[in-house]
């Protein structure tokens, strides 16, 4: 090429050179349009507009910045861009419903939104700034935001004790305790009983084959929807623990022989005194004198009945024990004689207390039951088992390990089996790849996979052994939300500062106080230190409320102090022994450190006090409204009739002082007494000697029965 053309441009390479030139303005053009157009920058430009027509705009827009909005928490690896587009999230007068999202106010909650972020406890990608990603599952990120109805779930990663503010969760954490989950699956945080099912080791001698195979069969109901008699036990609103195996003709025969012949220790029947049976088989009282019996024992207080009432048919009664509405038909009459003689004697670990019953209660009684509680159509449709084979008895021992039973149940000889079914420890945290959804269609989302387990294991999961569980859609949706907060171990040591233990309940009990305490198994009903149950008061301060020898008299023959309460101590046929180691413990031991005996002197209360008490009592503060004196009053609060002859001095002036630094929930109100005044209504109250009247077995209707709990 000649010299003088080589610094020419042909015009091929200035069409080229131009249009190079265009469409690289284009896309610097193009640049700024899409970063113009980001969502975040789309939100943040419609809450500057909507906080623009508000009039609290100045406050609105105070820290308001048009960049990215970013929470950094390093210790705990968390990069929380959220508040970028949830601008209003802190602002209190953006808390109407009218506020569109994603702008509202977030509802009051212990934490600074500012401070914490959302992605603690909402889940879901941080860092990112576009709604989908931030929201949903994408390739990158498995784990989007939680559905709201399972928001309690977060709140149970950190706080391992049961929150006002969580009842979904703690009502979940409840279910996976009650139906005896941790038999197959390791669960953090909950507690394994001494014996989850009932020890088998001698089932034998308690129930029949037939009765095996049909609670086998169908472990749930007496009457179906259609009032069909289906099996032992009354159809209730709540899942029973025992669930409902998948089990076939020839492997219900199997399990049924196995357990048939479970009768390792020999059953000693009790028999009642001849002269007993003699004044009373004849007697046409029998009967109705075992059933009178029966309540006036108030069994109900732990076990439940079926009651129709108008038309209507209810539970009625406790579910600490087994409910017994046809357990005459299920039971050996000598094994019904002796297990109420000595439970412990069959089952070490059961909380039935031993009653100290003679020989004429415990035949009227065992009668009544027999006969009355009883339901001759029972096992109809049952086949005819006859013996158990060997063949058969093989089978069901194989069943009774392949199944998972001995996760529960114990037999005498057999290993327990621990982590039967995969670990749940860590389940709330795992990416929908981690899961298996086989032919499921449902959506690949940690959730559905765990309400599609719960409901038909088999549909993620065709070999499951999981049974079977009927769930109404609030426990459904709780028990998820309870195993949702179970995201392992924390990552960080920062996350490990984090969490919030639950307060460490103990009561060791020694000497001869820890034998009578064991033998009535006062724990089952009564808190003491926090611990035990909550079915009836707490004890844990009795000997601060109580004179010594009210509690002898009231265990030896227990009153009640609301008459409105259907569920109440039973009575127990204690010794004077039994009652004076009780009282003496509780009175030495169980004091409460803000109610101090020196600090008041009853010798100076004289009846010009207890005159102005009782005009306090009745006119100012009409006291009458809550407590019954003679008859006369209200049932909100305890009978007071023997105030002076149950509760101790130094206790009344304190609790009239401040009833809620004594029991924090007590719905006793504070009325802010004046010295004089509380020197007086004491003085009163402490002239108030009159017994209270054995009760009489009362007829309250099923819905008070439910709602009431146990008391005095």
């Amino acid at each position: 090429m000649p010299a003088e053309d080589m610094g020419k441009l042909t015009d091929r390479t200035r069409l080229i050179f131009a249009v190079t030139s265009v469409v690289l303005l284009i896309v610097l053009a193009i640049s700024p349009f899409k970063d113009f157009r980001r969502e975040w920058k789309q939100y943040k430009r419609s809450y500057l507009r909507f906080a623009q027509t508000r009039p609290d705009t100045k406050k609105l827009l105070a820290d308001y910045r048009p960049d990215i909005d970013q929470i950094w928490l390093p210790g705990m690896n968390v990069v929380d861009r959220c508040t970028t587009c949830h601008q209003g999230i802190t602002q209190a007068s953006l808390a109407d419903k009218a506020v569109p999202q994603p702008f509202r106010a977030h509802p009051p909650i212990p934490h600074n939104v500012r401070d914490w972020g959302c992605t603690i406890c909402h889940r879901g990608q941080g860092a990112a700034t576009e709604v989908a990603e931030a929201h949903e599952s994408t390739l990158a990120w498995e784990q989007p935001t939680l559905p709201t109805r399972f928001a309690q779930a977060s709140c149970g990663t950190c706080h391992y004790a049961n929150l006002a503010q969580t009842p979904q969760l703690a009502r979940g954490r409840a279910l996976l305790a009650e139906l005896n989950c941790q038999g197959c699956h390791r669960l953090p945080r909950i507690d394994r009983p001494a014996m989850l099912g009932p020890d088998l080791t001698n089932i034998g001698t308690k129930v029949s084959r037939e009765w095996i195979y049909k609670w086998l069969k169908e472990p749930r109901t007496i009457v179906d929807k259609d009032g069909n008699v289906t099996v032992n036990g009354y159809e209730t609103e709540e899942e029973p623990r025992m669930p409902k195996f998948r089990l076939s003709e020839a492997e219900l025969r199997g399990l049924s022989a196995y357990l048939s012949v479970q009768k390792a220790k020999a059953l000693a029947p009790y028999r009642i005194d001849a002269r007993v049976v003699t004044a009373w088989s004849k007697n046409p009282e029998l009967i109705s004198q075992g059933e009178l019996r029966f309540r006036q024992m108030f069994c109900s207080t732990c076990h439940s009945l079926a009651v129709t009432r108008a038309g209507e048919t209810k539970l009625i009664g406790g579910d600490i024990g087994p409910e017994l509405t046809k357990v005459g038909s299920k039971v050996n009459p000598d094994w019904l004689v002796a297990w109420l003689r000595d439970p412990q004697g069959y089952l070490p670990h059961t909380r039935m207390p031993r009653y100290g019953w003679s020989d004429e209660d415990l035949y009227k009684v065992t009668q009544y039951i027999n006969t009355k509680l009883t339901d001759s159509d029972l096992l109809t449709g049952v086949p005819q088992l006859g013996q158990p084979t060997e063949h058969e008895i093989q089978l069901g021992n194989r069943l009774f390990l392949e199944k998972g039973c001995a996760s529960c149940h114990a037999i005498e000889g057999l290993n327990p089996q621990k982590d039967f079914g995969p670990d749940l420890s860590a389940l709330g945290g795992k990416n929908a790849s981690e899961l298996e959804f086989g032919t499921a269609k449902i959506p690949h989302t940690l959730v559905a996979y765990i309400q599609a387990k719960l409901q038909e294991p088999t549909s993620v999961n065709a070999a499951a052994r999981m049974p079977q569980y009927n769930w109404n859609p609030s426990d459904l949706d709780a028990i998820t939300t309870a195993l949702l907060s179970m995201k392992g171990p924390p990552a960080t040591s920062a996350l490990q500062n984090l969490v919030v233990h639950p307060k460490e309940v103990a009561f060791h009990p020694t000497g001869s106080f820890a034998e009578v305490y064991e033998r009535y198994k006062c724990y089952t009903c009564h808190k003491f230190n926090g611990y035990g149950g909550d079915l009836a008061p707490e004890l844990s301060y009795e000997g601060s409320r109580a004179q010594k020898q009210w509690i002898v008299d009231f265990l030896k023959n227990p009153q009640t102090l609301r008459p409105t309460l259907v569920l109440r101590m039973p009575e127990f046929n204690m010794n004077d022994k039994e009652a004076a180691t009780l009282a003496d413990y509780i009175t030495m031991v169980l004091q409460h450190p803000a109610v101090n005996p020196a600090n008041v002197d009853v010798k100076h209360f004289t009846p010009a006090m207890a005159a102005l008490g009782k005009e306090l009592y009745e006119v100012k503060y009409q006291c009458q409204s809550c407590h019954t004196i003679g008859g006369a009053g209200g049932y909100v609060g305890p009978n007071l009739n023997n105030a002076g002859g149950w509760l101790t001095p130094a206790w009344i002036e304190a609790w009239l002082r401040n009833p809620q630094a004594l029991v924090p929930d007590t719905i006793e109100p504070r009325r802010n007494f004046t010295e004089d005044e509380v020197a007086a209504l004491t003085a009163y109250l402490l002239t108030l000697r009159q017994n209270i009247k054995p009760q009489k077995t009362s007829n309250i209707t099923a819905t008070r029965a439910a709602a009431q709990g146990a008391g005095r």
